[in-house]
């Protein structure tokens, strides 16, 4: 079976496998390398290499011929809390610790694996994230969107790349944020870590997010985050690069050794705090999209998850 996706291309200076794994996250970059190395993928008509540098207004056409793959993936049976759900698409509320779809040394127990349980039709189902439009992080909640069918697919994702996906996040930073602001930079592997991320003066990728103070709780901030782009742990990196990482990030600087910055009246409150919530404060609160047939604007909204909610009511009777 053969899948064809054609792009039109909206930025320069990107290589070619850079821009396809944006545009098609559940492709890996090995496996859009090799497709691409196969002569599957044409830029106005001709193949090039991985590393092809693209000016802009291309137009790039994927022929992805499938191959079965070595493993099948599991169906797992699992409680999937859902918030909406028609012919086209579904929308879910991921609980946080949940990983998105199957990786390395990690084969079972993903959204991917309840999906495939849950739903007869999914969109790609040759590929090796079938339904998967965008990714949480692991330790990141709420909303996430699964297609049902290609057309649907390539219609939200090119809501994702064209950057008219209006997302609303909400975290618990370090410290006191002003009241609102804008974030941008470019985002690069990290020099020293090449499996985390951070600013980088230059040679990265372009990123924007905006936030907003909601409340301070001494020495804590509840801020809604409004992303712009969609990078890589953007809203993590970016909130360290300000200063106030996330809380319980411990991969981005928001660990329980961040508590020996503050003074020690609060230890006994960012202790219980810790135990509280364990995971990234990180909760993906609402999407906006146009529906992938109808165009009509829906907006989903997560709820706040149980261990948000004992976090910010200690805080207040703090």
């Amino acid at each position: 079976m053969t899948n064809i996706i054609t792009f039109t291309v909206n930025q320069s200076h990107l290589r070619l496998d850079q821009f396809l794994v944006e545009q098609l996250p559940e492709y890996s970059r090995s496996k859009i390398q090799n497709y691409i190395k196969k002569g599957q993928v044409t830029i106005d008509g001709e193949t090039g290499k991985p590393s092809l540098i693209l000016q802009g207004n291309e137009t790039v056409e994927c022929q992805f011929v499938s191959v079965p793959l070595n493993k099948p993936i599991i169906q797992e049976q699992m409680s999937l809390d859902i918030l909406y759900e028609d012919d086209h698409m579904v929308v879910i509320n991921k609980p946080a610790g949940l990983v998105v779809h199957p990786g390395n040394g990690n084969h079972s127990g993903t959204l991917l694996n309840g999906i495939l349980y849950h739903f007869h039709k999914l969109s790609r189902e040759d590929s090796i994230r079938p339904g998967i439009v965008h990714r949480l992080d692991k330790d990141t909640s709420g909303v996430i969107l699964i297609a049902k069918n290609d057309q649907s697919h390539d219609q939200l994702g090119k809501q994702f790349n064209q950057r008219k996906v209006k997302k609303k996040y909400l975290a618990l930073a370090w410290g006191k944020l002003e009241g609102q602001g804008l974030i941008d930079g470019e985002i690069g592997r990290n020099h020293r870590n090449r499996q985390i991320f951070s600013v980088v003066s230059s040679g990265g990728r372009d990123s924007r997010t905006r936030f907003k103070l909601v409340e301070y709780f001494a020495p804590l901030s509840l801020v809604n985050l409004y992303p712009e782009t969609g990078r890589t742990h953007q809203l993590r990196v970016h909130l360290k690069s300000i200063g106030h990482p996330i809380f319980s990030d411990e991969v981005y600087g928001g660990g329980a050794k961040n508590s020996k910055s503050f003074h020690v009246k609060y230890t006994q409150l960012l202790n219980l705090l810790l135990k509280t919530i364990s995971r990234v404060a990180l909760h993906a609160r609402r999407l906006e999209i146009s529906h992938p047939i109808t165009g009509e604007k829906m907006s989903f909204t997560a709820p706040i998850p149980n261990d948000f909610k004992i976090a910010i009511d200690i805080l207040k009777n703090a």
